[in-house]
C-alpha cells in the first residue's frame, strides 16, 4: 500500500511540472494553456541592437556642426547685401537730403542718426539735443506729438557752404506747430554733411555777405505760412497780416469760418496742405495751385484753391467752391 501511494505521488509531481505553463479557463470551466508565439511581423520591425560607440560619434559630430553654425552665421549676416541696410543709415545724396536727415532725426528723438549727419568736428549752434528739447516742449504744450514732418527748400550757395531752409512740423491731433531752420551743408567729392544749423529767426540764419542769396521773401514760403495758419493751426488772426491791403477773394477769416462749418457736420477735423504747385506767371503776381485736405471723424474731402502773391503779401485766394458754397447765404 505504501509503495503504490509513493508512485502516485511521483506521477502527480511530474504531471505538475509538465503543466507549469500559464493557463486560462473559459466560462464552461475548460482550461487552456497559454503558449507564446513568435510574431514574424513584430520581429521584422524590432529595434536593432544599440551600437553605443556609433551613437557617441554621431552626437559629437552634431556638436561640431552646431558650433560651426553659431560661429559662421554672424559672418554671413554681416556680409549681406546692401538691401538689408536700414535706409536711415545710408549716406546723404544731396545737400537738401543732408539737411532733411539732420532735422528729421534730431526732431524725432533719433539723436545718434542726427549726430551721424554732422561733419567730423562740427559744433552746430543748434545741436541735436536742442532740437530734441524743442520736440519735448511741444509734447508738453500739445499733450503729445503724433508725427514729425520735415520740408526742405532749394539749396543756396554761400561762403560757409550750402544753405538749406527747412521747416519742421510737429503734428498733434487737430493741430500743428511749425519751426523754421537754416542748415549749412558741406559738400566734399559727392559726400554731404552738416556743419551748422540755426533757427530762422536768429541772426545767423541769413547767408553771409558775398553769398548767392535768395529773395527776401520766398513766394511759396509765404503761401505755405498763410495757408497753414488757417488750415492747420486754425489761427486766421496770424494769417491776416500776410494779406495785401488790396486783397481779392477768400480771406483768412472766410476760410476759417468755412472749415468751422464743415467740422460742425463732419466732427473733429484736422486740416493740412497736400500740395502747392506754381503756375505760369502771366503778370506781376506769382500764382500757385494747392490742394487742401480736411479730415473729419465722418468724412474726408480735398478742395482746390488758387492763390497768388504780389511782392511780400498774399494778393488773392480763389476756389474751394464745394467748401465755400456752404458759407454763402
Amino acid at each position: 500500500m505504501r509503495k503504490g501511494l509513493f508512485r502516485r505521488t511521483i506521477r502527480r509531481a511530474r504531471t505538475a511540472r509538465r503543466t507549469g505553463a500559464p493557463t486560462v479557463s473559459d466560462a464552461a470551466g475548460k482550461r487552456y494553456r497559454v503558449v507564446p508565439v513568435e510574431d514574424p511581423e513584430t520581429a521584422k520591425y524590432a529595434d536593432p541592437p544599440r551600437k553605443w560607440a556609433r551613437v557617441g560619434a554621431m552626437a559629437a559630430a552634431w556638436v561640431v556642426v552646431l558650433g560651426l553654425g553659431a560661429w559662421i552665421a554672424p559672418a554671413f549676416a554681416a556680409s549681406g547685401s546692401e538691401q538689408n541696410q536700414d535706409p536711415r543709415d545710408e549716406a546723404a545724396t544731396s545737400a537738401s537730403n543732408a539737411a532733411w536727415r539732420y532735422l528729421r532725426y534730431a526732431a524725432s528723438e533719433e539723436l545718434e542718426r542726427a549726430e551721424a549727419a554732422l561733419c567730423d568736428g562740427a559744433s552746430p549752434n543748434l545741436a541735436p539735443e536742442d532740437l530734441d528739447a524743442i520736440h519735448q516742449s511741444y509734447v508738453d504744450q500739445l499733450g503729445g506729438v503724433t508725427r514729425v514732418d520735415v520740408e526742405t527748400g532749394d539749396p543756396v550757395l554761400s561762403n560757409d557752404g550750402i544753405s538749406v531752409a527747412g521747416t519742421v512740423s510737429f503734428v498733434s491731433e487737430g493741430t500743428q506747430r511749425h519751426e523754421e531752420f537754416i542748415v549749412t551743408v558741406r559738400e566734399d567729392d559727392g559726400s554731404y554733411c552738416v556743419t551748422d544749423a540755426v533757427r530762422a529767426d536768429q541772426g545767423e540764419a541769413t547767408p553771409s555777405e558775398g553769398s548767392t542769396s535768395i529773395e527776401a521773401i520766398d513766394p511759396q514760403t509765404l503761401v505755405t505760412d498763410f495757408l497753414r495758419a488757417v488750415i492747420a493751426d486754425r489761427d486766421p488772426a496770424s494769417a491776416e497780416p500776410l494779406q495785401c491791403e488790396e486783397f481779392d477773394g477768400v480771406t483768412a477769416q472766410d476760410l476759417n469760418d468755412a472749415i468751422a462749418e464743415w467740422a460742425a457736420v463732419n466732427g473733429d477735423t484736422t486740416g493740412y496742405i497736400n500740395d502747392i504747385a506754381p503756375v505760369d506767371e502771366s503778370s506781376a503776381e506769382t500764382g500757385f495751385e494747392t490742394e487742401v485736405v480736411l479730415q473729419g471723424e465722418l468724412n474726408q474731402e480735398t478742395f482746390n484753391f488758387e492763390i497768388s502773391v504780389q511782392g511780400d503779401c498774399v494778393a488773392s485766394l480763389q476756389g474751394g467752391d464745394d467748401l465755400m458754397d456752404g458759407t454763402e447765404d
